[in-house]
């Protein structure tokens, strides 16, 4: 078996038997069963294996499994959120903990009115493209979240 896909493996393993809040913790871990990897080795691995990061019940983050998240993450595209307009910008207000894996679904949709997204804990900004309308970037985006609330009629 190679290096690559036996550390794939326990990373999969310690993520979906332990609670595992950051790189740093995971990277000891795995330095722990004699597996040597750099930080910046471990971070494309946890990209290319779809790792994903969710609030817990007690406010904190851990790294999920893409397939555990898969209740998580219909939970965050269903969920209410609200968007009010300035000028070019948007701003979307969720749930706390959510805006970041929400921000990390708009951006993989790559819809073509938006330029780009900015998440914090329960807000995320919008930047829409010049000339795009608020109308038809609404129309867009209720593709990905069809709960959205919005000022504009």
């Amino acid at each position: 078996m190679s290096n690559k896909k036996y550390r794939f493996q326990l990373i999969e393993k310690l993520i979906s038997t332990e609670e595992i809040a950051s790189q740093e913790e995971l990277l000891k871990k795995l330095i722990s069963q004699d597996v040597q990897v750099t930080q910046a080795t471990l971070s494309r691995d946890l990209k290319e294996l779809k790792i994903i990061k969710v609030p817990t019940e007690k406010g904190d983050y851990r790294y999920q499994l893409p397939e555990e998240g898969v209740t998580m993450h219909n939970t965050i595209l269903q969920s209410e959120v609200s968007l009010e307009f300035t000028a070019n910008l948007g701003v979307l207000k969720t749930k706390p903990g959510y805006a970041l894996g929400l921000a990390f679904e708009i951006d993989n949709h790559q819809l073509p009115s938006l330029l780009g997204t900015i998440a914090g804990n329960d807000t995320i900004l919008l930047i829409l493209r010049e000339n795009i309308s608020r109308k038809k970037f609404i129309e867009e985006i209720q593709t990905i979240l069809p709960n959205i609330k919005n000022n504009i009629s």
